[in-house]
């Protein structure tokens, strides 16, 4: 099974808007996809360090075990905490869990690395 991961904005699962800031996430959405099918979804609150945590929303999801991030975008030291960890990174996205997952079955996302995202220092 694939582990993709979604940051939003509200825990309704497939019906949440993608967060528009990744290091600032409330929530994130994990879908579990076998076989181009959707399995399951399960939404955790993302405790950031803009929550009140210790830890970054890429490192939160470095260490969740999830394979894929789609997004609207992120910066180069997102991304190079992300794909240290073998997470694949798909940016340009938009819409609600549901719209993004389609885009990215659709072959509608780009794959973000160092090179293709802002940098953030």
């Amino acid at each position: 099974m694939t582990l993709i991961c979604v940051p939003t904005e509200s825990d309704i699962g497939p019906y949440s808007e993608m967060s528009a800031h990744f290091g600032k996430t409330s929530y994130l959405v994990f879908v579990g996809v076998e076989e181009n099918m959707i399995k399951n979804y399960e939404v955790k609150k993302c405790l950031g360090r803009h929550e009140g945590g210790n830890k970054t929303p890429a490192e939160i999801i470095a260490e969740s075990g999830a394979d894929i991030l789609i997004c609207g975008g992120l910066g180069s030291k997102a991304v190079s905490i992300l794909t240290q960890r073998g997470v694949k990174i798909f940016s340009g996205a938009s819409g609600t869990v549901e719209d993004v997952i389609k885009q990215w079955k659709a072959g509608k996302l780009s794959l973000a690395n160092e090179s293709s995202c802002p940098n953030d220092n």
